[in-house]
C-alpha cells in the first residue's frame, strides 16, 4: 500500500496549510468583526433591506385589503420593523450569521485594518458618498450599454450565423 504514505503526507500538509492561513475565531475577533460590520454599513444594509421588505408587505396589504384602515397599517408597519430589527441584532440573528463569513475570509489583523479604514475620515466619506456614486455609476452603465447594444447584437448575430444558429428562429 505505497500510495497511503504520500496521501497521508499530502493530507497532513493540506491541514497544516489551512491552519496556517486561518486564525482562531476568538471572542476578540468576533467583537472586532461585529464592529467592522457596523462601521462599514453592513448592518445598515440589512436594516435597509428589512425596511424595504416592510414597505413591500404594506403595499401588498393596501392592494389586497383596501378595507384595512391607516391605523392598522401603521401597527403592521411598526411591528414588522421592530420584529425584523430584533432578528437582525438578536443572538443567532443576521449579524451573528455574518460574523463567521467575514471571519473565515479575513484574518483578525485584516478585520482590524478594515475597521480602521471605515473609522477613518476617508472611510466615513466612502460610506457617505458611495450610494450617490452607485446611483450615478448605474446610470452611466445603463447609458453606455444602450450605446453599444446595437453593435453587440450585430456581433452576436454574426458569430451565431457562422455557427449555423439564428436568433430569429429560422435556419440561416
Amino acid at each position: 500500500m505505497p500510495f497511503r504514505v504520500p496521501f497521508l503526507a499530502l493530507a497532513l500538509c493540506c491541514l497544516c496549510a489551512t491552519a496556517a492561513l486561518a486564525d482562531e475565531l476568538t471572542q476578540a475577533k468576533i467583537a472586532d468583526t461585529k464592529k467592522m460590520l457596523e462601521a462599514s454599513g453592513g448592518v445598515m444594509v440589512g436594516k435597509q433591506l428589512a425596511s424595504n421588505m416592510t414597505q413591500q408587505i404594506i403595499s401588498i396589504l393596501r392592494k389586497t385589503r383596501p378595507d384595512i384602515n391607516a391605523r392598522a397599517l401603521a401597527v403592521v408597519e411598526r411591528e414588522l420593523n421592530s420584529f425584523l430589527a430584533e432578528k437582525i441584532d438578536a443572538p443567532g440573528g443576521m449579524v451573528d450569521r455574518l460574523v463567521p463569513l467575514y471571519a473565515n475570509t479575513f484574518s483578525h489583523d485584516e478585520i482590524k485594518q478594515i475597521l480602521a479604514f471605515y473609522q477613518s475620515p476617508v472611510g466615513r466619506k466612502t460610506l457617505r458618498e458611495f450610494p450617490q456614486l452607485y446611483r450615478e455609476g448605474r446610470k452611466l452603465g445603463e447609458a453606455y450599454a444602450k450605446e453599444f447594444g446595437p453593435e453587440l447584437r450585430l456581433r452576436l448575430n454574426e458569430a451565431l450565423l457562422k455557427e449555423g444558429v439564428s436568433l430569429e428562429g429560422k435556419k440561416p
